[in-house]
């Protein structure tokens, strides 16, 4: 059973494992290992690193989602604009929960946030537009993010299931010595 860290690994000369390097690391330089050869105590650290790069990778997905959802909403705000005229009296958010008084401007043009304080001067249909790009650029990069959760847990399932034999196996060697020695 050869347990793949990378996909399609380049063909390169063998590397010496280094007794330092996390399991992980040795499985990424090496482009994949045999699980079977390795220690308990090294498919528990391959197990745990595994699981860290789960919950990582997890958390970039909630942030993700998050965003998605930002960009819903400012699609909706921008989209309810049109109907809008200027003068009219509204709150505007200082924070997230302080607001001052004030009166719309243009209705024409608005500055949409283009990231790293970059901001740029659209129209209501082209910001609504732009928001449903970002939209689909983020959930495509959601669903890529998913497989690599999935490969992940897999993997983590995998690490688990041969440190379950080798602790079975080692049980049965135990047992069978304490039968000779008894």
């Amino acid at each position: 059973d050869e347990f793949d860290f990378v996909a399609s690994p380049p063909a390169r000369p063998s590397i010496p494992r280094h007794p330092k390097l996390p399991p992980a690391e040795m499985a990424q330089r090496q482009g994949g290992m045999q699980l079977e050869s390795l220690s308990p105590q090294q498919l528990q650290g391959l197990s745990e690193q595994l699981e860290s790069d789960v919950n990582q990778l997890t958390e970039s997905l909630a942030n993700l989602q998050k965003a998605v959802a930002r960009y819903h909403t400012s699609g909706r705000a921008l989209e309810a604009m049109e109907e809008e005229t200027e003068g009219k009296d509204m709150l505007v958010p200082l924070t997230s929960s302080l607001y001052v008084p004030g009166k719309l401007g243009s209705v024409d043009k608005v500055l949409l946030d283009v990231g790293t304080g970059y901001f740029v001067e659209k129209s209501p249909a082209d910001g609504v537009d732009y928001c449903k790009r970002k939209v689909g650029l983020v959930r495509d990069n959601m669903e890529k993010l998913i497989e690599v959760i999935s490969t992940k847990r897999k993997q983590a399932t995998q690490v688990q299931q041969v440190f379950a034999m080798k602790m079975q196996a080692m049980e049965a060697a135990q047992a069978k010595q304490n039968e000779v020695g008894a």
